[in-house]
Protein backbone atom coordinates (compact mmCIF):
# COMPACT_ATOMS: atom_id res chain seq x y z
CA UNK A 1 0.00 0.00 0.00
CA UNK A 2 1.26 3.10 -0.83
CA UNK A 3 2.84 5.19 2.71
CA UNK A 4 0.21 8.28 2.17
CA UNK A 5 -2.87 5.86 2.00
CA UNK A 6 -1.65 4.07 4.76
CA UNK A 7 -0.86 6.82 6.15
CA UNK A 8 -5.20 7.97 6.14
CA UNK A 9 -5.90 4.68 6.83
CA UNK A 10 -4.46 4.39 10.15
CA UNK A 11 -5.38 8.28 10.50
CA UNK A 12 -9.49 7.28 10.50
CA UNK A 13 -8.66 4.10 12.51
CA UNK A 14 -9.98 2.22 9.14
CA UNK A 15 -10.37 -1.05 11.16
CA UNK A 16 -12.87 -0.17 13.66
CA UNK A 17 -14.97 1.43 10.03
CA UNK A 18 -17.45 -1.04 9.93
CA UNK A 19 -18.95 -0.83 13.49
CA UNK A 20 -20.33 2.23 12.74
CA UNK A 21 -21.49 0.37 9.92
CA UNK A 22 -23.26 -2.28 12.04
CA UNK A 23 -24.75 0.16 14.49
CA UNK A 24 -26.62 2.02 11.71
CA UNK A 25 -28.14 -1.38 9.93
CA UNK A 26 -28.90 -2.59 13.32
CA UNK A 27 -30.95 0.34 14.54
CA UNK A 28 -32.56 0.22 10.95
CA UNK A 29 -33.36 -3.00 11.66
CA UNK A 30 -34.92 -2.31 15.31
CA UNK A 31 -37.44 0.27 14.07
CA UNK A 32 -38.21 -1.34 10.66
CA UNK A 33 -38.13 -5.32 11.17
CA UNK A 34 -37.50 -7.80 8.62
CA UNK A 35 -35.63 -6.61 5.95
CA UNK A 36 -37.48 -9.04 3.54
CA UNK A 37 -41.08 -7.01 3.54
CA UNK A 38 -39.79 -4.08 1.88
CA UNK A 39 -38.19 -3.76 -1.53
CA UNK A 40 -35.55 -1.69 -2.69
CA UNK A 41 -34.12 -0.37 0.53
CA UNK A 42 -30.89 -1.74 -0.21
CA UNK A 43 -29.64 1.86 -1.76
CA UNK A 44 -30.90 3.79 1.48
CA UNK A 45 -28.88 1.15 3.33
CA UNK A 46 -25.91 1.69 1.56
CA UNK A 47 -26.51 5.61 2.11
CA UNK A 48 -26.78 5.41 5.39
CA UNK A 49 -23.80 3.00 5.94
CA UNK A 50 -21.46 5.55 3.77
CA UNK A 51 -22.64 8.18 6.20
CA UNK A 52 -21.81 6.65 8.97
CA UNK A 53 -18.45 5.75 7.65
CA UNK A 54 -17.71 9.19 6.93
CA UNK A 55 -19.23 10.67 10.24
CA UNK A 56 -16.39 7.78 12.30
CA UNK A 57 -13.49 8.82 10.07
CA UNK A 58 -14.32 12.91 11.05
CA UNK A 59 -14.45 11.91 14.34
CA UNK A 60 -10.78 9.74 14.05
CA UNK A 61 -9.06 12.78 12.34
CA UNK A 62 -10.74 15.53 14.68
CA UNK A 63 -9.45 13.75 17.60
CA UNK A 64 -6.20 13.49 16.29
CA UNK A 65 -6.15 16.76 14.95
CA UNK A 66 -7.01 18.56 18.28
CA UNK A 67 -4.93 15.88 20.35
CA UNK A 68 -1.71 16.51 18.77
CA UNK A 69 -0.25 18.58 21.42
CA UNK A 70 -0.89 15.37 23.98
CA UNK A 71 0.31 12.53 21.20
CA UNK A 72 3.57 14.41 20.28
CA UNK A 73 4.57 15.14 23.94
CA UNK A 74 3.44 11.56 24.52
CA UNK A 75 5.68 10.65 21.59
CA UNK A 76 2.87 8.53 19.85
CA UNK A 77 3.11 6.96 16.67
CA UNK A 78 0.72 8.74 14.73
CA UNK A 79 0.46 9.92 11.30
CA UNK A 80 0.39 13.47 12.09
CA UNK A 81 2.74 12.88 15.00
CA UNK A 82 5.46 11.59 12.36
CA UNK A 83 4.20 14.39 10.05
CA UNK A 84 3.10 12.14 7.42
CA UNK A 85 0.20 14.32 6.76
CA UNK A 86 -0.35 17.56 7.40
CA UNK A 87 -2.38 19.14 10.08
CA UNK A 88 -4.56 21.50 8.23
CA UNK A 89 -5.33 18.93 5.42
CA UNK A 90 -6.38 16.73 8.30
CA UNK A 91 -8.46 19.04 10.12
CA UNK A 92 -10.24 20.44 6.32
CA UNK A 93 -10.59 16.72 5.97
CA UNK A 94 -12.45 16.04 8.65
CA UNK A 95 -14.63 19.02 8.70
CA UNK A 96 -15.66 17.79 4.91
CA UNK A 97 -16.39 14.29 6.19
CA UNK A 98 -18.44 15.32 9.03
CA UNK A 99 -20.75 17.80 6.41
CA UNK A 100 -20.76 14.74 3.91
CA UNK A 101 -21.58 12.62 6.61
CA UNK A 102 -25.03 14.76 7.27
CA UNK A 103 -25.31 14.59 3.39
CA UNK A 104 -25.60 11.39 2.92
CA UNK A 105 -27.50 10.74 5.86
CA UNK A 106 -30.49 13.07 4.35
CA UNK A 107 -29.80 11.48 1.27
CA UNK A 108 -30.29 8.05 2.38
CA UNK A 109 -33.59 8.81 3.46
CA UNK A 110 -35.18 10.39 -0.07
CA UNK A 111 -33.80 7.14 -1.38
CA UNK A 112 -36.26 5.17 0.96
CA UNK A 113 -38.78 3.09 -1.61
CA UNK A 114 -41.66 5.50 -0.12
CA UNK A 115 -43.73 7.55 -1.90
CA UNK A 116 -45.94 8.83 1.28
CA UNK A 117 -45.52 12.91 1.63
CA UNK A 118 -46.10 12.68 5.43
CA UNK A 119 -43.09 10.46 6.01
CA UNK A 120 -40.55 12.51 7.98
CA UNK A 121 -37.38 12.51 6.07
CA UNK A 122 -36.39 15.15 8.38
CA UNK A 123 -35.97 12.94 11.25
CA UNK A 124 -33.03 11.16 9.75
CA UNK A 125 -30.58 14.70 8.53
CA UNK A 126 -31.63 15.87 12.67
CA UNK A 127 -30.48 12.73 14.25
CA UNK A 128 -27.52 13.02 11.53
CA UNK A 129 -26.52 16.02 12.43
CA UNK A 130 -26.91 16.10 16.32
CA UNK A 131 -24.76 13.35 15.97
CA UNK A 132 -21.87 15.06 13.90
CA UNK A 133 -22.47 17.93 16.92
CA UNK A 134 -21.66 15.80 19.03
CA UNK A 135 -18.70 14.49 17.79
CA UNK A 136 -17.60 18.29 17.14
CA UNK A 137 -18.30 18.54 21.13
CA UNK A 138 -15.95 15.54 22.10
CA UNK A 139 -13.28 16.53 19.84
CA UNK A 140 -12.46 19.91 21.99
CA UNK A 141 -11.65 20.44 25.28
CA UNK A 142 -14.92 18.75 26.62
CA UNK A 143 -13.10 15.51 25.35
CA UNK A 144 -10.82 15.74 28.81
CA UNK A 145 -13.54 16.44 31.01
CA UNK A 146 -15.09 14.26 33.05
CA UNK A 147 -18.23 13.82 30.22
CA UNK A 148 -15.97 13.36 27.42
CA UNK A 149 -16.28 9.25 28.06
CA UNK A 150 -20.33 10.10 27.94
CA UNK A 151 -19.69 12.48 24.89
CA UNK A 152 -17.82 9.53 23.16
CA UNK A 153 -20.77 6.96 24.31
CA UNK A 154 -23.40 9.74 23.05
CA UNK A 155 -21.99 9.15 19.92
CA UNK A 156 -22.29 5.61 19.39
CA UNK A 157 -25.86 6.01 20.38
CA UNK A 158 -26.91 8.73 17.97
CA UNK A 159 -25.06 6.59 15.23
CA UNK A 160 -27.55 3.79 16.25
CA UNK A 161 -30.72 6.32 15.96
CA UNK A 162 -29.29 7.51 12.58
CA UNK A 163 -30.43 3.78 11.52
CA UNK A 164 -33.82 3.72 14.04
CA UNK A 165 -34.85 7.18 12.70
CA UNK A 166 -34.35 5.53 8.94
CA UNK A 167 -36.54 2.39 9.74
CA UNK A 168 -39.21 4.43 11.34
CA UNK A 169 -39.71 6.90 7.89
CA UNK A 170 -40.28 3.38 6.02
CA UNK A 171 -41.65 1.62 8.60
CA UNK A 172 -44.35 4.87 9.13
CA UNK A 173 -46.13 3.36 12.53
CA UNK A 174 -46.29 5.96 15.48
CA UNK A 175 -46.20 2.62 17.58
CA UNK A 176 -42.68 1.62 17.39
CA UNK A 177 -41.06 -0.69 19.92
CA UNK A 178 -39.69 1.86 22.02
CA UNK A 179 -38.77 -0.30 24.77
CA UNK A 180 -36.63 -2.34 22.54
CA UNK A 181 -35.00 0.59 20.87
CA UNK A 182 -34.22 2.83 24.34
CA UNK A 183 -32.94 -0.29 25.93
CA UNK A 184 -30.37 -0.73 22.73
CA UNK A 185 -29.79 3.02 22.55
CA UNK A 186 -28.34 3.00 26.13
CA UNK A 187 -26.62 -0.15 25.98
CA UNK A 188 -24.70 1.16 22.99
CA UNK A 189 -24.29 4.44 25.15
CA UNK A 190 -22.47 2.77 28.15
CA UNK A 191 -21.02 0.13 26.81
CA UNK A 192 -18.72 2.72 24.53
CA UNK A 193 -18.51 5.23 27.68
CA UNK A 194 -17.01 2.33 29.66
CA UNK A 195 -14.47 1.89 26.40
CA UNK A 196 -13.68 5.30 26.55
CA UNK A 197 -13.33 5.12 30.45
CA UNK A 198 -11.19 2.60 30.13
CA UNK A 199 -9.16 3.37 27.56
CA UNK A 200 -8.04 6.98 29.07
CA UNK A 201 -4.97 6.24 29.64
CA UNK A 202 -4.14 3.96 27.26
CA UNK A 203 -1.08 5.33 25.91
CA UNK A 204 1.09 5.23 29.76
CA UNK A 205 2.73 2.16 31.22
CA UNK A 206 0.69 1.88 34.13
CA UNK A 207 -3.37 1.30 34.51
CA UNK A 208 -5.02 1.88 37.77
CA UNK A 209 -7.06 -1.26 38.49
CA UNK A 210 -10.32 1.01 40.06
CA UNK A 211 -10.50 3.08 36.95
CA UNK A 212 -10.65 -0.02 34.67
CA UNK A 213 -12.86 -2.02 37.12
CA UNK A 214 -15.08 1.59 37.46
CA UNK A 215 -15.25 1.81 33.12
CA UNK A 216 -15.49 -2.29 32.62
CA UNK A 217 -17.98 -2.25 35.03
CA UNK A 218 -20.12 0.47 33.16
CA UNK A 219 -19.66 -1.61 29.71
CA UNK A 220 -21.09 -4.30 31.57
CA UNK A 221 -24.06 -2.51 32.49
CA UNK A 222 -24.40 -1.46 28.33
CA UNK A 223 -23.88 -5.67 27.39
CA UNK A 224 -26.91 -5.88 30.08
CA UNK A 225 -29.24 -3.50 28.46
CA UNK A 226 -28.98 -5.03 25.27
CA UNK A 227 -29.51 -8.56 26.52
CA UNK A 228 -32.87 -7.43 27.60
CA UNK A 229 -33.72 -5.05 24.68
CA UNK A 230 -36.79 -7.23 23.22
CA UNK A 231 -37.67 -8.53 27.38
CA UNK A 232 -40.88 -6.26 26.30
CA UNK A 233 -40.81 -6.30 22.54
CA UNK A 234 -44.63 -7.34 21.01
CA UNK A 235 -42.21 -8.23 17.48
CA UNK A 236 -41.75 -11.49 15.68
CA UNK A 237 -38.91 -11.53 16.88
CA UNK A 238 -36.19 -14.98 16.53
CA UNK A 239 -35.20 -16.06 19.73
CA UNK A 240 -36.89 -16.04 22.96
CA UNK A 241 -36.35 -12.81 24.56
CA UNK A 242 -36.58 -14.03 28.21
CA UNK A 243 -34.22 -16.58 27.92
CA UNK A 244 -32.21 -17.75 23.99
CA UNK A 245 -31.31 -14.18 23.31
CA UNK A 246 -30.18 -12.76 26.87
CA UNK A 247 -27.42 -16.08 26.11
CA UNK A 248 -26.89 -15.46 22.98
CA UNK A 249 -25.74 -11.42 24.03
CA UNK A 250 -23.70 -12.76 26.79
CA UNK A 251 -21.80 -15.84 24.63
CA UNK A 252 -20.86 -12.57 22.27
CA UNK A 253 -19.72 -10.62 24.90
CA UNK A 254 -17.66 -13.10 26.94
CA UNK A 255 -14.28 -12.65 24.98
CA UNK A 256 -14.32 -9.19 26.02
CA UNK A 257 -15.62 -9.72 29.66
CA UNK A 258 -12.61 -12.58 29.86
CA UNK A 259 -9.65 -9.89 28.73
CA UNK A 260 -11.79 -7.12 30.66
CA UNK A 261 -10.88 -8.90 33.62
CA UNK A 262 -7.54 -9.89 32.73
CA UNK A 263 -6.82 -6.40 32.58
CA UNK A 264 -8.02 -5.61 35.46
CA UNK A 265 -6.14 -7.86 37.78
CA UNK A 266 -2.91 -6.94 35.81
CA UNK A 267 -3.09 -3.65 34.88
CA UNK A 268 -1.14 -2.31 32.00
CA UNK A 269 -0.69 -1.80 27.99
CA UNK A 270 -0.16 -5.10 27.08
CA UNK A 271 -3.53 -6.46 28.98
CA UNK A 272 -5.81 -3.05 28.03
CA UNK A 273 -5.14 -2.68 24.23
CA UNK A 274 -6.27 -6.15 23.74
CA UNK A 275 -9.01 -5.80 26.03
CA UNK A 276 -10.07 -2.40 23.85
CA UNK A 277 -9.82 -4.25 20.65
CA UNK A 278 -12.32 -6.90 21.76
CA UNK A 279 -14.48 -4.76 22.86
CA UNK A 280 -14.48 -2.28 20.07
CA UNK A 281 -14.91 -6.27 17.81
CA UNK A 282 -17.95 -6.51 20.30
CA UNK A 283 -19.59 -4.19 18.84
CA UNK A 284 -20.41 -5.99 15.64
CA UNK A 285 -21.42 -9.23 16.70
CA UNK A 286 -23.65 -7.56 19.37
CA UNK A 287 -25.54 -5.50 16.66
CA UNK A 288 -25.44 -8.80 14.98
CA UNK A 289 -27.47 -10.43 17.50
CA UNK A 290 -29.98 -7.51 17.16
CA UNK A 291 -30.32 -7.89 14.00
CA UNK A 292 -30.96 -11.32 13.76
CA UNK A 293 -33.70 -10.79 16.53
CA UNK A 294 -35.89 -8.11 14.99
CA UNK A 295 -34.98 -8.70 11.29
CA UNK A 296 -34.41 -12.40 10.68
CA UNK A 297 -31.15 -13.88 9.18
CA UNK A 298 -30.49 -11.95 6.37
CA UNK A 299 -29.70 -8.61 8.15
CA UNK A 300 -28.11 -10.54 11.38
CA UNK A 301 -25.74 -12.32 8.63
CA UNK A 302 -24.98 -9.47 6.67
CA UNK A 303 -24.28 -7.54 10.06
CA UNK A 304 -22.35 -10.29 11.27
CA UNK A 305 -20.31 -10.56 8.12
CA UNK A 306 -18.56 -7.23 9.01
CA UNK A 307 -16.78 -9.03 10.92
CA UNK A 308 -14.44 -10.40 8.47
CA UNK A 309 -12.94 -7.38 6.57
CA UNK A 310 -12.86 -5.92 10.68
CA UNK A 311 -10.47 -8.81 11.94
CA UNK A 312 -8.50 -8.98 8.51
CA UNK A 313 -8.15 -4.99 9.07
CA UNK A 314 -7.14 -5.14 12.56
CA UNK A 315 -3.96 -7.36 11.70
CA UNK A 316 -2.31 -4.31 9.61
CA UNK A 317 -3.31 -0.93 10.57
CA UNK A 318 -3.71 -0.28 14.43
CA UNK A 319 -7.22 -0.30 16.30
CA UNK A 320 -6.28 2.31 18.57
Amino acid sequence: MHPQLRAWAQLVRIPNTLTACADVLAGFTLAAGAWSQFSGIAPSLVAAALSSICLYWAGMVLNDVHDLAVDTAQRRNGPLVRRLIAVGTARNAGWWLLLLGVALASVSAYLLPTTDPTTPYWIVMVTATALATVIVAYDSWLKATPIGPVLMGLCRGLNLLVGVSLGACIQRQIDLDWSSICLATVGHVLFVTGITLSARREGLMQQSSGRLAWGWGISLIGVSAIAFCSWWSDRDLRLEPRSLFPILVWMLALPWLRRAIVSIQSPGVGTLVPAIKQAILSIIFLDAAMALQFGGNLPGMIVCGLAIPTLAMSRVFRVT
